[in-house]
């Protein structure tokens, strides 16, 4: 006998293999009897589906978007330093020739 906090005892039940068959709740399925699929349940699946390719479009337009940014401040850079040397072979031209 066991004692719980309502001070109140519990029998213990003999286990008797023969009366009580263990279920797992799984059935075996035939191709036969495969149930006819729940219209709630596709309508689910085809929103977990699309969730799924959503995240999958979002990952890739940000990986897109940070490479565009990478690629386009390199451009800015190297069109800030073709600048700044071309001002200086200009303006030694400019002092060459006046």
């Amino acid at each position: 006998m066991a004692l719980f906090p309502s001070n109140r005892t519990y029998e213990e039940e003999t286990y008797d293999p023969e009366e009580d068959l263990y279920d797992d709740g799984f059935d075996e399925l035939n191709e036969e009897e495969e149930p006819e699929p729940d219209p709630e349940e596709e309508l689910e699946k085809k929103r977990d589906r699309f969730k799924l390719a959503v995240g999958a479009t979002n990952l890739f337009a940000v990986i897109g978007g940070t490479v565009a940014i990478l690629l386009l401040l390199t451009l800015l850079f190297n069109m800030v330093y073709f600048v700044i040397n071309d001002m200086g072979r200009s303006f030694s031209l400019f002092q060459t020739n006046f």
